[in-house]
């Protein structure tokens, strides 16, 4: 973890990528950009651990972070990735509770912090802050619950698909065929979808083989057959 010298140009971009932020400003911003604090997290490096007291508001600017949960067993379940302009750990702004996952960086990300006690002053001067993070945390929470639904009512392959689908809607559309270059390892859409890389692989190679599908490389998937993969969902 390295703490960024030029936090301050660092901040306002932050601030300005942020959809909670968008009602303000530029005085505002750079207001907001006097109290963040940017840091540097290589791959693999623990930005909070489940169980420690969350004390800030995060962030992301550049790279990715994937929020997780481990098992009894050691088996990881992927909660969320979150990309450059996504923020998280909202909840320590509300309770002092323990944090309820683990949150790691993907690749090297630069992450900005705004401490609990200067984002509660900021939502209490500006309601339109306040209102933006409160839809937004409700738009979490019923894509929690959609999640949750998928783990206990959805079969491996129709999680699978839905991801697809998902993945799709901002893929490159070319000649009726749809290209997603996935961040996701295959590991790592195993831990998201709460399977096994083995299981992934097999439902996987048995979507290409109907044709629905073309697996390019380890990240890199063309979706053939859009029409015959929504009515999996259907059936």
């Amino acid at each position: 973890m390295n703490h960024c010298t030029n936090c301050h140009d660092h901040g306002h971009v932050c601030a300005r990528n942020v959809p909670i932020f968008a009602s303000l400003g530029l005085d505002e911003l750079v207001e907001i950009n006097n109290l963040i604090r940017s840091v540097e997290y290589e791959k693999g490096e623990l930005l909070f651990s489940q169980g420690d007291t969350g004390t800030n508001l995060y962030i992301v600017r550049n790279g990715r972070i994937k929020l997780y949960t481990v098992s009894a067993d050691g088996r990881q379940q992927i909660l969320r990735i979150l990309e450059p302009g996504d923020f998280f750990g909202e909840l320590a702004l509300f309770q002092d509770a323990p944090q309820n996952c683990f949150a790691e960086a993907m690749e090297f990300s630069q992450v900005c912090l705004l401490s609990r006690s200067d984002m509660n002053a900021l939502l209490t001067k500006k309601p339109s802050v306040a209102a933006a993070l409160l839809a937004a945390v409700s738009a979490r929470l019923a894509q929690a619950e959609r999640f949750i639904g998928d783990l206990a009512l959805k079969s491996v392959e129709e999680r699978l698909v839905s991801w697809l689908m998902m993945e799709a809607e901002t893929g490159i559309h070319r000649d009726g065929e749809i290209e997603i270059s996935s961040p996701l390892s295959r590991e790592e859409l195993a831990h998201l979808l709460g399977t096994t890389i083995e299981t992934v692989s097999r439902r996987l190679n048995a979507l290409q083989a109907e044709g629905l599908l073309a697996l390019q490389g380890h990240r890199s998937i063309i979706i053939r057959d859009l029409e015959s993969l929504k009515r999996i969902l259907t059936k």
